[in-house]
Order: structure tokens, then C-alpha cells, then sequence
């Protein structure tokens, strides 16, 4: 499953972002890590990863975080 890993400058963003994101919920999951709370991983598919980084920039104008990763391979695993 392909998916993009963002990190939040400020915890306090976390409620906020997974509000701006529930907006467009048919396009990925968010999740965010147990291990460090600021960094929140959205589950999609390949075709969708365009529509999702245009709308996390849209998100963007509200809240200060920055992409880490883009994985577009699918992958087998368990997210935390």
C-alpha cells in the first residue's frame, strides 16, 4: 500500500490536522505513530497519491508540517 509520512511542527496540530483531514476521508487513513506523536502516516493507493499531496497542501495554508516520505512500492506490514 502506498503512503506519505508527514510530520506536524506542533503536537497540539494533531486533532486539528486529522480534522482537515476527515474532509476528504475517501482518499487515504491517517494514522499517526505510537512512538512519536507529531508523525502521522497516510495509508493510500498509488493512484491516489497525486490527489492526497494536493491535498495536504491545501491543509498546509492551516497548519505548519512537512512531508518526510512518499512511498508509492506496496509494502507488507503492520502499521503501529
Amino acid at each position: 500500500m502506498a503512503n506519505i509520512k508527514i510530520k506536524l511542527k506542533e503536537i497540539s496540530d494533531i486533532v486539528n490536522f486529522h480534522f482537515y483531514y476527515s474532509q476528504y476521508q475517501h482518499i487515504g487513513w491517517p494514522r499517526s505513530s505510537r512512538n512519536v506523536s507529531t508523525v502521522i502516516t497516510i495509508y493510500t493507493t498509488n493512484d491516489l497519491i497525486e490527489k492526497n499531496l494536493e491535498i495536504l497542501m491545501l491543509i498546509k495554508m492551516y497548519l505548519n508540517f512537512e512531508i518526510l516520505k512518499t512511498t508509492l512500492k506496496p509494502q507488507s506490514f503492520i502499521p503501529d
